[in-house]
C-alpha cells in the first residue's frame, strides 16, 4: 500500500492478472505517486496471487470484495473509490463491485465511484471461435505457412477442455462453460443486475462517473483488440498503418470526457452548489464555525436524502431540474435545493424503469437459450457499449522486448516499453479529475484549479 498524504480520502485499487501477484503493478504505482497534489491511497489487491486466479471470476471478486471492505473499515477517512484492473483483473473487479454496490445511495462499499480503469481486459469472455472474443493466438496459428488450418482446428478442439481442466472455474467462466439448463453463464450476468441476489454488476459499472478501456491493437495473443476495448470489429478506428507498426505505446485515444456520465457530473454539479449555497448563508456559517458542523463539505448532508447514482444518470428530467437550480456563484438555499430535490424526484420511477429493463433483458437471454460463446459476446457487447467508454489504442509493434499483455501494464522490467501506458493512465486521471473540478467550479462560482491536481466536491 502507498500513500503520498496522512490522511488521503480517494481509495484506488488495483487488481493484477491471471497467475499474477501484486507486484505487477509496482511501475504503475510508482507512476501515480508522481500526481500532485495527491489525495490518493494506492492500494495493490494481494488476496487473489498466483493460482488463487484459477478459482473463478466469483471466487475471486468475493475475496476482493472482502479486501475493499476492510481497508474501508480501517480508514475510516475515505470517500472516493477508483479501480485500475490489469486482464483478467478488470473481471474480478467487475464481479467485487456488483455485489459492494448499494442501489439505494449510488455508492460501492460506501464510497462514491470515480474512475474504472482496464488494461488489455477480455470484456467479452474468451472464445476459440472467429469473433471479437476469439482468442488472438487461435486466429495466429491459422495463419502459419501449410499447417495453418490444421493447428487451429487442433487448438479450438482442446480449448474447452484446456479451459476446464488447467484454469479451472476461471476457464469455465471465460469461455462460458458454466450455468446449466434454464441458468446463464456468468459472462451474461456480469452484464446485468441481478436485485434478488444483491447483484448490481451493471449499475455498480454506470455509477463509476468515468469509464477507461485500453486495448492492444495486436501482438496480444490473448485479448484481441475488440474485447479489450468493447468494440465489434466493424467498430474499431482506422489507424495507418505505420503508426501501429512503430508504435511504443499508446497510438490513438478518444478524449478525456469520452467515457464521463453526464448526468453523474450534473448530480455532482448539484451536490457542490448546496454545498456553497448552505455554506453561505448566514446560519450554516455560524455552525461551522462554533464546531457543529466539521466541514463545509458536510452541510449538503443535511438536505440530502440518498439518490442512486446509477438513477441518475438515466434520467434527463432530473439533470434539467439539477441545472435549474444551480446557476450563478452563489445560488440561494431555495434554488440549491430545488435542483437537487428535481434530481430526488425521478428516483422511485427511475428505479421501477430500471428494475424492468433488467428483466426483460435477463427473460430475453434466457427465452433465447444463448448458449453458443458467440451469442454470449454479442449479449455482452451489446450491453456494455451503452455505458460510455473512454477507448484507448495501445501498439507495441515496435518494441524488442516483451509481450504486449504484459507491456500494456508495464509487469516486469522487461516490459518498460509500457511505462509510457502508465503515463497515459496518471494522464487521464488527472485530466478527468480536472474535468470533475471544473464542472463543480461552474456550479459554485469558484475558480477551476489550474495546478493540475484534482479538486473533488
Amino acid at each position: 500500500m502507498s500513500t503520498k498524504s496522512s490522511q488521503p480520502n480517494h481509495l484506488i485499487v488495483l487488481i493484477h492478472g491471471l497467475a499474477d501477484t501484486l507486484h505487477a503493478w509496482d511501475n504503475c504505482i510508482n507512476e501515480l505517486r508522481k500526481i500532485e497534489p495527491s489525495d490518493f491511497l494506492l492500494h495493490a489487491s494481494g488476496v487473489n496471487g498466483r493460482f488463487r486466479t484459477h478459482d473463478g471470476f466469483d471466487e475471486c471478486g468475493k475475496r476482493l470484495a472482502n479486501e475493499i471492505r476492510g481497508l474501508v473499515h480501517q480508514q475510516t477517512h475515505l470517500t472516493k473509490l477508483s479501480v485500475i484492473g490489469h486482464s483478467m483483473g478488470g473481471m474480478i473487479a467487475r464481479y467485487a463491485l456488483g455485489i459492494l454496490f448499494n442501489p439505494v445511495d449510488g455508492n460501492v462499499c460506501g464510497l462514491k465511484p470515480i474512475h474504472f480503469i482496464t488494461l488489455a481486459t477480455p470484456h467479452l469472455g474468451l472464445t476459440v471461435d472467429d469473433g471479437p472474443g476469439q482468442v488472438p493466438f487461435v486466429a495466429w496459428a491459422g495463419n502459419i505457412p501449410l499447417l495453418g488450418p490444421s493447428v487451429k482446428s487442433a487448438l479450438q478442439g482442446m480449448g474447452h477442455w484446456v479451459a476446464r481442466t488447467v484454469f479451472r472455474g476461471t476457464g469455465r467462466h471465460f469461455l462460458a462453460l458454466d450455468g446449466g439448463p434454464g441458468e446463464l453463464p456468468l459472462l451474461m450476468l456480469m452484464a446485468m443486475d441481478a436485485p434478488d441476489k444483491d447483484q448490481y454488476f451493471y449499475s455498480a459499472l454506470a455509477a463509476f462517473t468515468s469509464r477507461a478501456c485500453y486495448g492492444n491493437v495486436g501482438r496480444d495473443h490473448w485479448v484481441s483488440w475488440e474485447n479489450a476495448t468493447i468494440r465489434s470489429t466493424e467498430d474499431l478506428p482506422n489507424i495507418p498503418p505505420d503508426v501501429v507498426h512503430e508504435g511504443r505505446g499508446v497510438v490513438r485515444a478518444d478524449p478525456p470526457d469520452a467515457g464521463l456520465s453526464p448526468a453523474l457530473l450534473l448530480a455532482y454539479s448539484a451536490e457542490a452548489a448546496v454545498d456553497s449555497a448552505i455554506g453561505a448563508h448566514p446560519l450554516m456559517a455560524a455552525a461551522t464555525a462554533s464546531g457543529a458542523i466539521s466541514r463545509e463539505g458536510e452541510c449538503s448532508k443535511i438536505l440530502q436524502r440518498p439518490v442512486a447514482a446509477s438513477i441518475a444518470a438515466s434520467s434527463t428530467r432530473a439533470g434539467d431540474g439539477a441545472a435549474a437550480g444551480t446557476t450563478g456563484a452563489y445560488a440561494n438555499i431555495e434554488g440549491a435545493e430545488s435542483g437537487f430535490a428535481a434530481l430526488q424526484s425521478a428516483l422511485p420511477s427511475g428505479i421501477a424503469a430500471g428494475q424492468a429493463a433488467e428483466a426483460e433483458a435477463l427473460e430475453r437471454a434466457v427465452e433465447g437459450a444463448m448458449e453458443s460463446p458467440a451469442q454470449v459476446v454479442e449479449f455482452a457487447l451489446e450491453r456494455l457499449r451503452r455505458l460510455p467508454w473512454r477507448r484507448v489504442d495501445v501498439s507495441f509493434a515496435g518494441a524488442h522486448l516483451g509481450s504486449a499483455h504484459n507491456n500494456i501494464q508495464a509487469t516486469r522490467w522487461t516490459n518498460r516499453v509500457g511505462f509510457s501506458v502508465l503515463e497515459h493512465v496518471r494522464g487521464h486521471l488527472t485530466d478527468v479529475d480536472r474535468l470533475m473540478a471544473r464542472s463543480a467550479a461552474g456550479a459554485t462560482g469558484r475558480e477551476t484549479p489550474t495546478d493540475g491536481g484534482s479538486e473533488m466536491v
